[in-house]
């Protein structure tokens, strides 16, 4: 069922750009190693063979792009989206990361598109796509209408569509926090004035996503998968949400009234609880992974 990828984590790490020591400069960090094998699981399961087109939307700044690019071999191809501004990213911008990437032994097998799937997909004649991939981006879709919209425009061929997202599921209490903190930025970017920014706009449960790319496609093989050691977006979200309810900078930019402050509130007043329960910000642990292959 799975296809590994054939490269090592250590190797396709260096393709992504991170400030790297002078006296190491073929060393990645703990968490960018973390991130790549996290996404070579994943693609692992998607089953992509060599040679395979691949589009994947909401590509950011080529993470999950590299072990694409990576798996398909030189005989295949990435066209990878991302509708965000080239300048957004610290310290490395989303422009200065795919340029790295692109000027990588891995770079023949990409293009980059700085435009929304949407406008991409309505305008494109090319060549049929054997996937469409979703890693860890439906979070940033503006509504959840985003995703049947996308899925409804008629396309060549049958590509099979690929989605991991986080699950909403704890495995152990140490995953809790994480699950609660995407709700909360959530429901504070649908509340924001506004077009918003955040990093959690949509939240979908497995189950929703599974009946939205249902109507189109039938289920091929679905499962949760393990984060894996390593893995801090939880720790970052968590230590985000908490260091801006210390600031009282919780509400900043959002449009709430008495009801929706007071329940948002009470569930920033639970994660600081459960985080205190874990001995601080630094024993969360991300939630589960779903995955689902669609044809």
């Amino acid at each position: 069922m799975s296809t590994p990828s054939p490269t090592s984590t250590a190797d396709l790490a260096l393709h992504f750009l991170e400030t790297r020591s002078p006296s190491h400069p073929t060393s990645s960090s703990a968490s960018l190693l973390s991130q790549i094998s996290h996404r070579q699981k994943i693609i692992s399961y998607f089953s992509i063979p060599a040679g395979s087109r691949v589009l994947e939307i909401g590509c950011g700044q080529g993470d999950t792009t590299i072990v694409l690019a990576d798996t398909v071999g030189p005989s295949g191809h990435i066209d990878a989206l991302d509708p965000g501004s080239p300048d957004y990213g610290s310290p490395f911008t989303l422009s200065q990361a795919q340029s790295h990437i692109l000027s990588s032994p891995l770079g023949p097998r990409i293009t980059f598109h700085n435009t929304s799937p949407l406008a991409y997909l309505t305008s494109y004649t090319g060549p049929p796509y054997d996937f469409i991939i979703f890693v860890h981006s439906t979070y940033y879709f503006a509504t959840p209408s985003v995703l049947p919209s996308i899925l409804a425009i008629p396309l060549l061929g049958t590509p099979r569509i690929c989605i991991a997202e986080w699950s909403l599921r704890a495995r152990t209490p140490v995953s809790y926090p994480h699950v609660l903190v995407v709700l909360v930025m959530a429901m504070l970017e649908n509340m924001r004035r506004g077009d918003g920014s955040g990093n959690v706009r949509t939240v979908m449960a497995p189950a929703r996503l599974r009946e939205v790319v249902g109507e189109r496609y039938g289920v091929v093989r679905e499962e949760y998968l393990g984060s894996g050691e390593g893995m801090r977006d939880g720790v970052w979200e968590v230590g985000y949400i908490l260091r801006r309810e210390r600031e009282g900078r919780v509400f900043e930019g959002v449009e709430a009234g008495e009801g929706m402050r007071g329940v948002v509130g009470a569930m920033v007043g639970a994660l600081g609880e459960a985080v205190e329960g874990l001995g601080g910000v630094e024993g969360v642990e991300c939630m589960d992974v779903w995955v689902g292959v669609f044809s």
